[in-house]
C-alpha cells in the first residue's frame, strides 16, 4: 500500500475502534440514548467507557513512542522499556511504594516509580556501552538477564513482606478498574510525547551510534540521558495506572520502521495510531470473549505480540537472506 494512503486508513481504524470501545459495556447504552441526552447513559460514558478508551490510548502512544526511541539509542530493534528491564524497576518502584508508602498520593508513588525505572534504564546503558559485541540477539538476552533479576528482586521483597498477592495484582495489566478519578495522571504522558516529537531528529541520528551522531553536532550523551527519561515517565506511568503490556514497545516500532523507516519525525503519528489500534483491538477482544465479563488485555496481547513478534522475527530473517 503506498505511503500516502496509509495514515487516513490508520486514522480511519483508530476512529472505528474508539467508538467500539465506546459502545461496549454491561450497562446498555445505545445511540438512541445519547441522542435524547439521558442521563444515566451519559453518566456511564463520561465517567467509565470514555477514560477507560483514553486511557487506552494515551498508554498505547506512549509505549509505542518509548519503545522506538529505545530502539534508536540502544541501535538495536529488539529491544523496549519491557525487555530491559525499565518496565520491571517500575515495578519495583511501585511495589516499595505500595509497601512503604500505602497512603501516599498516586504523584508520589509514581515518581518513586519514575525514579526506579531511570536509574535501571541508566545502568543498563552504561553496560551496554561496555560491551564491545552488540549482536543482534546478544543485547535483547542480556536485557531479559537484567529484568529478570530486577522482577526476582521484586518477589523476594514480595515474598519477605508477605505482599505476593499485592504484586500479582500490580503485574496484571487490564483497564477494568479505569473510570474517572482514577486515570489523570497518564495525561502526563503527553510531556514525553512532546519531547519525542522535538528530539525526533536526534533520536534518528542516535541510531547510527556516538561516533556517527557526534560527527553531525549532536551531543550524544544528552540524548541518550533524554531518551531515558523518556522511557522512564512512559514506563512508570503507565505501570502504576494500568500495569503491564507486553509487546507494545517492541511489535508496533519494528512495524512503523519495517513501512516507514527510523525517521521518528515522520512517523511519530503512525506509530501513535498503530499503537492505539494494536491495544484498542486487543482490550475490545479481552472484553467480548467472556462477556460481560473480561480478561485482562496483557494476557490478550501476550498472545496476539508473541504471534506478530515471530511473524517479524521470519520476515527480517528472509530479507536478510536476500
Amino acid at each position: 500500500m503506498h505511503v500516502s494512503f496509509r495514515r487516513p486508513l490508520l486514522m480511519l481504524v483508530f476512529t472505528l475502534l474508539f467508538f467500539v470501545s465506546l459502545s461496549i459495556g454491561v450497562s446498555n447504552v445505545s445511540l438512541t440514548h445519547l441522542l435524547s441526552w439521558d442521563a444515566k447513559s451519559w453518566h456511564v460514558i463520561l465517567t467509565s467507557r470514555l477514560p477507560r478508551t483514553i486511557a487506552i490510548v494515551l498508554s498505547a502512544s506512549g509505549l509505542s513512542v518509548a519503545g522506538l526511541i529505545m530502539q534508536s539509542i540502544g541501535q538495536n530493534n529488539f529491544i523496549s522499556p519491557s525487555i530491559i528491564g525499565s518496565s520491571d524497576a517500575a515495578l519495583l518502584g511501585v511495589l516499595v511504594a505500595f509497601l512503604w508508602l500505602g497512603q501516599a498520593p498516586m504523584l508520589i508513588k509514581l515518581s518513586l516509580a519514575f525514579g526506579f525505572a531511570l536509574v535501571s534504564s541508566l545502568i543498563f546503558m552504561n553496560l551496554l556501552q561496555k560491551i564491545k559485541l552488540k549482536d543482534t540477539i546478544y543485547v535483547p538476552l542480556m536485557g531479559m538477564m537484567y529484568g529478570s533479576i530486577i522482577g526476582a528482586l521484586s518477589t523476594f521483597i514480595a515474598h519477605r513482606f508477605d505482599a505476593l498477592q499485592v504484586l500479582s495484582s500490580i503485574n496484571l495489566g487490564s483497564y477494568a478498574n479505569i473510570t474517572s478519578g482514577r486515570y489523570e495522571l497518564l495525561w502526563i504522558i503527553i510531556i514525553p510525547l512532546l519531547g519525542a516529537y522535538v528530539y525526533a531528529s536526534a533520536f534518528s541520528l542516535a541510531r547510527l551510534g556516538s561516533d556517527f551522531a557526534i560527527n553531525l553536532g549532536v551531543n550524544y550523551k544528552r540524548i541518550v540521558l533524554i531518551g531515558l527519561i523518556i522511557v522512564a515517565i512512559v514506563a512508570a506511568a503507565t505501570y502504576v495506572i494500568v500495569g503491564p503490556l507486553p509487546f507494545v514497545g517492541l511489535v508496533i516500532p519494528n512495524i512503523i520502521s519495517m513501512l516507514y523507516g527510523d525517521n521518528l519525525k515522520r512517523s511519530i503519528l503512525d506509530l501513535i495510531l498503530f499503537g492505539s489500534i494494536y491495544v484498542l483491538f486487543n482490550d475490545i477482544l479481552s472484553r467480548l470473549i467472556i462477556f460481560p465479563y473480561e480478561i485482562s488485555v496483557s494476557f490478550m496481547m501476550g498472545i496476539t505480540g508473541s504471534l506478530i513478534f515471530i511473524y517479524l522475527i521470519l520476515k527480517r530473517g528472509r530479507y536478510a537472506q536476500t
